[in-house]
C-alpha cells in the first residue's frame, strides 16, 4: 500500500476510534486484519458460544475453525434459532456515522446487535464512515444488492445510537483498511 495512502487510513482508523471511545463504546484500534483475528480469539472465552455473521469479509478471516478448536460453541443463525441468545456476535459493521452511530444491515445482524447476544464484536473499516443517517440510508440499496448474492437479506437495519444504555456489550474493532463492501 502507497506510504501515504496508508498515513490517511491509519489517521482516519484513530479518528474513528476517539469518537468511539466518545461515544462510550469499548473501542480498539488495530493495526491489520492479522491483529484483528487474534484480538476475536482471544477475547471470546472458551466456554462461551458465539454466532458469526456471514459476510464475505467474516469468512475470509476463517474464524470458526480457532474458535471452535479453543472449545466455543459457535451457532449457525439460518440454522439454529438459539444463535439468537449466544453469548457473543462477531458482525461487520456497514456503516458508521460521524455523530458515532453504528448501522447494521439485514434481518439477524440488526436484531442481534440489539436484542441478541450479551456481547457484540462490530468490526469496521474505514470505508463504512459516512457523514450520517442520511448518507447511510442513500448507500443502503447498493450494500443490499451485492449482500444479496452471497446470502438472504432484506431492506431491515439496526441503529445502535451510543455504547452507554449497555456498558461492555459492543466492542468496536477499527481496521485501518477498506473491508467488506
Amino acid at each position: 500500500m502507497d506510504q501515504n495512502l496508508k498515513w490517511f487510513y491509519d489517521l482516519k482508523a484513530k479518528e474513528i476510534t476517539k469518537l468511539l471511545l466518545h461515544k462510550e463504546y469499548d473501542a480498539i484500534l488495530v493495526k491489520d486484519l492479522n491483529e484483528l483475528k487474534n484480538i476475536l480469539i482471544s477475547k471470546i472465552p472458551s466456554s462461551e458460544s458465539l454466532v458469526l455473521d456471514q459476510t464475505p469479509f467474516l469468512n475470509s478471516l476463517e474464524l470458526l475453525f480457532p474458535l471452535s478448536k479453543k472449545g466455543c460453541r459457535i451457532y449457525d443463525y439460518k440454522k439454529e434459532q438459539q444463535a439468537i441468545l449466544a453469548d457473543n456476535f462477531i458482525a461487520e459493521c456497514d456503516f458508521i456515522t460521524e455523530n458515532g452511530e453504528l448501522i447494521f444491515l439485514d434481518n439477524f445482524a440488526s436484531s442481534a446487535s440489539i436484542f441478541g447476544p450479551n456481547k457484540i464484536f462490530a468490526i469496521v473499516g474505514i470505508n463504512k464512515f459516512v457523514k450520517n443517517l442520511i448518507e447511510a440510508e442513500k448507500k443502503m440499496p447498493e450494500i443490499l444488492e451485492i449482500r444479496n448474492h452471497f446470502n438472504d437479506t432484506n431492506d431491515s437495519f439496526g441503529i445502535i445510537h451510543h455504547g452507554r444504555k449497555f456498558p461492555n456489550k459492543y466492542t468496536v474493532l477499527v481496521v485501518p483498511e477498506n473491508i467488506g463492501f
